[in-house]
């Protein structure tokens, strides 16, 4: 998968593709591949037995998020100004919608896959609503029904459907599901290094403060080292516990830096904070996987 980052970044860096083009693959992959890789992960056969993990997912989830939410609000109230809105709303939300499936794919195939997407629909919540909030406060009319008709959503909805009714596709629409969702891994890690072939590398580096180092301590290692700590008291199934820990230690999400620039919040910094924790995620991600 890093190989796969690699080829983005020169692919970006020699102008193959261009600006505008990314920005249509960041799309694509939210709008097309991404669902149909979530609805491609429940074509399972739904067993009695699953619903406990289902639910046991659901809980995790919650508690995920009541944590990077005590931690954002904990952590920053001493920062002032257009700086502590990214700061925040970074902690809370991960970059687990978007760079979370393809690893836990390749770890823990389409059954990680699976309870990834469950995990995901609570933190999609919390990141258009209160997560969303740390910026907008009160500007954004109709957060949660955005939220709900999103298609990473939808394909939830229809995945669950299908997989408890046990309906079965002809098999060339199921070919058709399976090889649109295999293309999201590749196609959403080639876009990592695409973003990080953009980002000015200067512009972070006077950017470097001990806040910032904090920040990419709590988002790469802290949150995930909370949840470890709970799972490991607890008599959770590794997979449950590993689908966890690594979308907590996920980077910080592009938009942060989209909404920064839409609400007045500080861009630079918000870029900064994506490019520093998706480059050392390189290191931090491998180790979770090793320690889990």
């Amino acid at each position: 998968m890093f190989l796969l980052v690699a080829l983005g970044f020169w692919v970006r860096k020699r102008k193959i593709i261009g600006g505008t083009a990314r920005k249509q693959f960041v799309d694509f992959c939210l709008y097309i591949t991404l669902p149909f890789n979530i609805f491609h992960s429940f074509q399972l056969k739904w067993e009695q037995s699953m619903l406990l993990s289902f639910l046991e997912i659901l809980l995790m989830s919650v508690g995920y998020n009541l944590i990077s939410i005590g931690v954002s609000y904990a952590s920053y109230r001493k920062i002032h100004g257009s700086r502590k809105s990214p700061l925040r709303y970074g902690t809370i939300v991960s970059n687990g919608g978007f760079l979370g499936n393809p690893v836990i794919e390749g770890i823990y195939g389409s059954q990680g896959v699976f309870y990834a997407s469950v995990f995901m629909l609570p933190v999609r919540i919390v990141m258009w609503t209160i997560g969303s909030s740390c910026y907008m406060n009160g500007k954004e009319k109709h957060l949660f029904k955005k939220v709900m008709t999103h298609p990473c959503i939808v394909s939830i909805y229809l995945g669950m459907l299908v997989m408890i009714a046990g309906i079965e596709f002809p098999t060339c629409i199921a070919n058709t599901i399976e090889k649109v969702s295999n293309c999201n891994t590749p196609i959403s890690m080639m876009l990592v290094g695409m973003m990080l072939a953009e980002m000015d590398m200067k512009r972070v580096k006077t950017l470097l403060d001990k806040t910032l180092v904090y920040y990419v301590f709590m988002r790469l290692i802290g949150i995930g080292a909370i949840l470890y700590g709970v799972t490991f008291l607890l008599p959770v199934d590794p997979l449950l516990k590993g689908v966890t820990v690594i979308i907590a230690g996920m980077p910080t999400p592009i938009t942060t830096a989209l909404l920064a620039s839409k609400y007045d919040g500080d861009e630079d910094y918000a870029t900064a904070m994506i490019f520093v924790t998706t480059i050392l995620s390189l290191v931090t991600l491998p180790l979770w996987c090793l320690i889990l």
